[in-house]
Protein backbone atom coordinates (compact mmCIF):
# COMPACT_ATOMS: atom_id res chain seq x y z
CA UNK A 1 0.00 0.00 0.00
CA UNK A 2 1.08 3.83 -0.87
CA UNK A 3 1.39 5.43 2.68
CA UNK A 4 2.17 9.20 1.65
CA UNK A 5 1.33 12.66 3.38
CA UNK A 6 0.18 15.89 1.35
CA UNK A 7 -0.63 19.59 1.87
CA UNK A 8 -4.20 20.67 1.17
CA UNK A 9 -6.47 23.21 1.59
CA UNK A 10 -9.79 21.47 3.78
CA UNK A 11 -13.33 22.83 4.38
CA UNK A 12 -13.75 21.46 8.03
CA UNK A 13 -16.55 23.24 10.59
CA UNK A 14 -17.10 26.21 7.71
CA UNK A 15 -13.48 27.11 7.47
CA UNK A 16 -11.12 26.88 5.02
CA UNK A 17 -7.57 25.80 6.68
CA UNK A 18 -4.62 23.84 5.39
CA UNK A 19 -4.09 20.70 6.57
CA UNK A 20 -1.59 17.40 6.19
CA UNK A 21 -3.55 14.77 4.83
CA UNK A 22 -2.25 11.23 5.48
CA UNK A 23 -3.44 9.19 2.56
CA UNK A 24 -3.36 5.32 2.41
CA UNK A 25 -3.08 3.52 -0.76
CA UNK A 26 -4.71 6.95 -2.17
CA UNK A 27 -7.69 7.23 0.07
CA UNK A 28 -7.24 9.89 2.45
CA UNK A 29 -7.20 8.67 6.48
CA UNK A 30 -6.57 11.50 8.37
CA UNK A 31 -6.27 15.55 8.53
CA UNK A 32 -3.69 17.75 10.78
CA UNK A 33 -4.47 21.30 10.19
CA UNK A 34 -0.99 23.20 10.40
CA UNK A 35 -0.36 24.99 13.33
CA UNK A 36 -2.52 22.22 15.84
CA UNK A 37 -1.46 19.04 17.70
CA UNK A 38 -3.72 16.13 16.99
CA UNK A 39 -5.21 15.29 14.00
CA UNK A 40 -9.16 14.28 13.13
CA UNK A 41 -11.22 11.76 10.98
CA UNK A 42 -10.75 12.26 7.12
CA UNK A 43 -14.77 11.84 6.74
CA UNK A 44 -15.51 14.75 9.04
CA UNK A 45 -13.61 17.20 6.65
CA UNK A 46 -13.45 17.76 2.86
CA UNK A 47 -10.27 17.94 0.36
CA UNK A 48 -10.62 21.31 -1.98
CA UNK A 49 -7.67 22.01 -3.69
CA UNK A 50 -3.92 20.65 -2.97
CA UNK A 51 -1.27 23.33 -2.07
CA UNK A 52 2.01 23.44 -4.33
CA UNK A 53 4.31 22.53 -1.67
CA UNK A 54 4.87 21.63 1.81
CA UNK A 55 5.02 24.62 4.15
CA UNK A 56 8.84 25.58 4.97
CA UNK A 57 9.35 27.84 8.29
CA UNK A 58 9.99 30.57 8.00
CA UNK A 59 13.42 31.16 10.13
CA UNK A 60 15.82 28.42 9.07
CA UNK A 61 17.87 26.60 11.51
CA UNK A 62 21.41 27.63 11.70
CA UNK A 63 23.60 24.95 10.43
CA UNK A 64 26.93 25.04 11.76
CA UNK A 65 29.53 25.86 9.07
CA UNK A 66 32.49 23.08 9.23
CA UNK A 67 36.11 24.58 10.76
CA UNK A 68 38.57 25.62 8.23
CA UNK A 69 41.56 23.45 8.15
CA UNK A 70 45.23 24.23 7.18
CA UNK A 71 46.70 23.13 4.10
CA UNK A 72 48.45 19.77 4.02
CA UNK A 73 52.63 20.79 4.10
CA UNK A 74 54.06 17.66 5.36
CA UNK A 75 54.56 15.77 2.34
CA UNK A 76 55.91 18.98 -0.01
CA UNK A 77 59.30 18.19 0.36
CA UNK A 78 58.87 14.48 -0.46
CA UNK A 79 57.30 15.98 -3.49
CA UNK A 80 59.72 18.39 -4.34
CA UNK A 81 62.41 16.06 -3.37
CA UNK A 82 60.93 13.34 -6.56
CA UNK A 83 60.29 15.71 -9.08
CA UNK A 84 64.49 16.60 -8.66
CA UNK A 85 64.82 12.83 -8.82
CA UNK A 86 62.53 12.97 -12.08
CA UNK A 87 64.44 15.80 -13.70
CA UNK A 88 67.99 14.58 -13.30
CA UNK A 89 66.71 10.72 -14.51
CA UNK A 90 65.19 12.60 -17.56
CA UNK A 91 68.50 14.70 -18.53
CA UNK A 92 71.07 11.63 -17.77
CA UNK A 93 69.15 9.11 -19.24
CA UNK A 94 70.07 9.35 -22.76
CA UNK A 95 74.21 9.42 -21.29
CA UNK A 96 73.02 6.23 -19.17
CA UNK A 97 71.27 4.34 -22.35
CA UNK A 98 74.48 4.85 -24.07
CA UNK A 99 76.96 3.76 -21.79
CA UNK A 100 74.59 0.18 -20.83
CA UNK A 101 75.40 -0.24 -25.16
Amino acid sequence: MDDRKEYWWVHHDGTVQPAEVGFVGGIPMSFRFIGTAGSIAAASAELIERLPAPPTPVIRPHVPQPPTTQPQRRGSWLWFIGILLLILVAQCSGQLFDLLK
